[in-house]
């Protein structure tokens, strides 16, 4: 069905380029990923901050007289805050991205996080302020997650318009691998701050702390990415190619035929919001579902393995918490090989095939970890490794979703609905697994099968997308 379809829409011309390009990486391609990496990274780092403070936040920030459930909604408007945020700023700034340029709104992600953090750090606690001093923590983290929004999703497109087309996957897969790398740095970092200061120290000051430590690299990173040029995909919507304007529509399925003489116009021009908005769900509808199911899995396994499996742990099965620590270490470093892994192996084999694989990979090692835990739990450390190196499957997703979205809707395309999946599944998912897993102990098992098996589903169409230079610039 997906061959007739795309068959059926997709130039001759566009699908002889389906070879990949013979270009190597040079010294530049290697330090693009670098940074890359490190904006994405210290996106997550400075996200991932608020869960790990989130108790102690919440003592120092709001009534510490409140009632339990008080003190609940407190934790659950820090983390709606973020959440809200993130698809707005995916949006607003994707769009940015796409009118002004992928290096203009990875340097203004990165300074509206440096800002915000900064702003975090040096707030005055409830015993100051009061109630205003929760306002402001609630805005300062609502601002934080717009910035953050566009982060991730501009340094995919930032990669992968400036690689050659057979390394995509294994950019994605170094900038997904740091993501992770970044996350195991952080939990390092707030456990050595925690031993080392007391109680009474870390309510002070120590927490401050941490976050200055975010802002101080966000600006850093920043300061990094003004070196570098724009990329030379986003460079040609300057030049009208009539050609290459007539294939949009055979590669965007449902796109509306333009026609040569409007090519021209169409590339110099800038849609506005309502424009955009348009183009997203009238002529890339099928792109934006695709891209939907896409982030989908990589926001469920980058937010299950470090951040739920390890609770989801402690409440259902009995363990030491020494295994849990060191398990959850070796599951997020095996995650990290395995993004790698995926990523480059996306660049040697068709993505849907990989999908296959990583899906069924994915369901029988959740299986196994469940039940090995059930049983006992004797080889935990190597299930946490192969569990891990299975949920590194997100380090083949990103090339994908690049793939989804003509250049002039590209950054806007996969900020929004990378956002939005993400927004739903972080602020819910914890909620939803705990609630579940607390009358059936395999409910996490359950839903990485469920994301295995979506995987492979999405496998279907991500088989028939082409994969060519051209496909990139359309």
């Amino acid at each position: 069905m997906f061959a007739q379809l795309f068959a059926g829409r997709i130039p001759k011309m566009v699908l002889i380029m389906h070879t990949h390009t013979t270009e190597l990486l040079t010294l530049k391609h290697y330090h693009i990923i670098g940074v890359a990496s490190l904006c994405a990274g210290i996106a997550f780092f400075d996200f991932a901050l608020f869960i790990y403070l989130s108790d102690l936040l919440s003592k120092v920030f709001f009534d510490k007289i409140s009632e339990l459930w008080v003190s609940q909604l407190h934790l659950f408007t820090l983390f709606g805050a973020g959440y809200l945020a993130r698809p707005i700023g995916g949006f607003m700034l994707g769009r940015l991205g796409d009118t002004q340029g992928r290096r203009f709104a990875l340097i203004a992600g990165l300074l509206g996080a440096t800002i915000s953090t900064f702003t975090i750090a040096l707030l005055p606690t409830y015993s100051y302020l009061g109630i205003f001093a929760s306002l402001a923590l609630i805005t300062a983290r609502f601002f934080q997650g717009f910035a953050i929004g566009s982060i991730v999703p501009a340094s995919w497109v930032f990669t992968t318009e400036h690689l050659p087309s057979k390394n995509l996957g294994l950019g994605c897969g170094i900038i997904c691998a740091t993501c992770m790398l970044f996350l195991l740095a952080l939990m390092g970092l707030v456990n050595f701050v925690e031993n080392t200061l007391s109680s009474d120290q870390m309510m002070s000051y120590g927490w401050r702390i941490l976050f200055l430590i975010g802002g101080i690299i966000s600006l850093s990173v920043a300061l990094l990415v003004r070196q570098f040029d724009e990329t030379p995909i986003f460079k040609s919507l300057s030049t009208p190619n009539k050609e290459l304007d007539s294939c949009i529509d055979g590669i965007s399925l449902e796109n509306e035929p333009i026609t040569n003489n409007q090519a021209s116009s169409t590339a110099l021009h800038k849609p506005t919001k309502l424009e955009t908005i348009k183009s997203l769900f009238k002529y890339n509808s099928f792109g934006f579902g695709a891209a939907i199911l896409v982030s989908w899995i990589i926001a469920s396994l980058s937010i299950f393995i470090p951040m739920l499996l390890t609770p989801l742990i402690v409440s259902n099965f009995r363990i030491s918490m020494d295994d849990i620590y060191f398990g959850s270490v070796i599951g997020l470093i095996f995650m990290m090989f395995g993004a790698v892994f995926f990523g480059f192996l996306v660049d040697r084999i068709n993505a849907g095939r990989v999908l296959v694989f990583g899906g069924m990979f994915l369901i029988s090692q959740a299986l196994l970890f469940f039940y090995h835990l059930r049983a006992g739990g004797e080889l935990i450390l190597a299930c946490f490794a192969l569990l891990g190196f299975a949920s590194g499957l997100i380090g083949a997703l990103p090339s994908v979703l690049t793939r989804l979205f003509p250049t002039k809707i590209r950054l806007t395309g996969i900020g929004l609905s990378y956002n939005l999946v993400y927004s739903v599944v972080g602020g819910v998912l914890p909620f939803a697994l705990g609630y579940a897993s607390f009358y059936f102990s395999f409910a996490p098992a359950v839903y990485l099968t469920l994301i295995g098996l979506l995987a492979i589903f999405i496998s279907f169409f991500v088989y028939y997308i082409p994969r060519s230079n051209r496909d990139l610039i359309r």
